[in-house]
């Protein structure tokens, strides 16, 4: 037959059981705060990361389409002195020239209506027509993709 002792031992524990099991649940219910925690912050970090990949991947195609520009501004004064000539093979070196540039994405500004600073540089104004329009284009302008590389020269009309 137990005795009182041994009724005693096992009230104790099962106390230290019960305490045990409330201080591993206690534990769980931390970790499981950490798992939950961590997993919000991976997610975070993922996105993060697929935004930054996006972003790099934009500018490098940026980089790589605008990587002619510089070449691009050299060659523009050459073909302003062969815009004028007359001679076959001075028209088919500028046919040649724009042909390259355009397979570059250079594309001349022709703009004849309103003045746009984006893209028109005012060197002058005249008297008459309708105010902030384009009379005259003095010197050509071009853009490469939407970027105005060379804006166009014009003079504009003062108004009536």
């Amino acid at each position: 037959m137990p005795t009182v002792s041994y009724y005693r031992n096992l009230k104790q524990s099962l106390s230290d059981c019960t305490e045990k099991v409330k201080s591993l649940e206690q534990s769980n219910g931390q970790k499981d705060k950490e798992i939950k925690e961590l997993k919000e912050q991976n997610l975070r970090f993922s996105a993060d990361l697929e935004n930054f990949q996006k972003r790099v991947g934009e500018e490098s195609m940026k980089i790589v389409s605008y990587a002619s520009e510089r070449i691009i501004k050299q060659l523009l004064p050459v073909l302003d002195s062969l815009e004028n000539v007359t001679d076959e093979g001075s028209i088919a070196i500028k046919r040649q020239i724009e042909g390259i540039l355009q397979k570059e994405g250079l594309t001349a500004i022709n703009d004849s209506s309103a003045f746009d600073p984006n893209r028109h540089e005012a060197i002058g104004a005249e008297e008459g027509g309708v105010a902030n329009t384009i009379k005259k284009v003095v010197r050509k302008g071009y853009a490469l993709g939407d970027r105005v590389i060379r804006p166009e020269l014009v003079i504009i009309n003062k108004g009536d």
